[in-house]
């Protein structure tokens, strides 16, 4: 990361203001990152492996307008947020979603802990459909708000589970404090990518979050949930609708639409 790259990252996430290592500044970051970058697994679904090379992920993510899954997201929002001073760890979580909160699973999702004034912090612009909009404080235990939703880590003998408020508590994934290698990630990666039954080979995913509401694509189905409440679902069938979604909905460019007409 260089002032070059920094000052085209603030741009692709409309960011503008102060760049101190602050709280303030923590908080726009990560409510305008899945904003503007959406989650989407268009590599992974054509047979392409996501590189986790960080010059690979910025010409992803911010020269090409596209976007990415959590690996490609936390690892550019950790460089971002390194460079402008923050302490920031990689940590690797159990994913829960749709499951019991006691259910076994693999480590498979990427997320971050950045320290603040002696706190640490869980920042997460990277799990698509319940993806933060705003930095939660680790070790507190009672809900904390963010700009879209409720959320809460409970905290059980070393390690944490992240719950959403959706009509009720639901978990989300499971993590401990421990040391990530590179290596880790790319194993990880590799096995979301390539494993038949993966759902990111499978389906077909995109995801963003804004002031207003929640988008979420999959399963043929544009799911819009709105902050004020209530829920929208459209139905979208042929190609012409997939590539005005991607556009109007996610700000996809023609390169991510190409590519997926390689598939469908």
């Amino acid at each position: 990361m260089d002032d070059l790259k920094l000052d085209k990252y603030l741009k692709r996430i409309h960011y503008s203001g102060d760049l101190g290592a602050n709280m303030e500044v923590l908080k726009r970051i990560h409510q305008l990152h899945p904003q503007y970058i959406p989650f989407e697994n268009i590599d992974s679904y054509t047979g392409i492996v996501p590189s986790l090379d960080l010059e690979s992920i910025f010409q992803k993510l911010v020269v090409e307008s596209r976007g990415g899954y959590c690996y490609e997201q936390n690892l550019l929002l950790s460089e971002v947020l390194t460079y402008l001073g923050f302490k920031v760890q990689l940590q690797l979580g159990r994913v829960l979603w749709r499951k019991d909160e006691n259910s076994s699973a693999a480590k498979t999702h990427l997320l971050l802990i950045v320290e603040w004034e002696s706190q640490k912090y869980l920042v997460d612009c990277g799990f698509g459909i319940a993806t933060l909009t705003g930095p939660l404080l680790l070790n507190e235990q009672e809900p904390q708000e963010t700009p879209n939703e409720q959320f809460k880590i409970l905290h059980k003998n070393g390690t944490y589970t992240l719950w959403i408020w959706k009509e009720k508590w639901l978990p989300v994934y499971r993590f401990e404090l421990e040391h990530v290698e590179p290596l880790d990630l790319e194993i990880c990666n590799w096995y979301l990518s390539t494993h038949p039954e993966s759902n990111f080979r499978k389906n077909l995913v995109f995801s963003k979050v804004d002031p207003l509401a929640r988008y979420t694509f999959s399963d043929h189905t544009l799911n819009i949930r709105k902050k004020a409440g209530g829920k929208e679902s459209v139905s979208i069938e042929s190609e012409v609708q997939l590539a005005e979604m991607l556009k109007d909905v996610f700000g996809l460019n023609e390169n991510a639409i190409e590519l997926l007409k390689q598939k469908i």
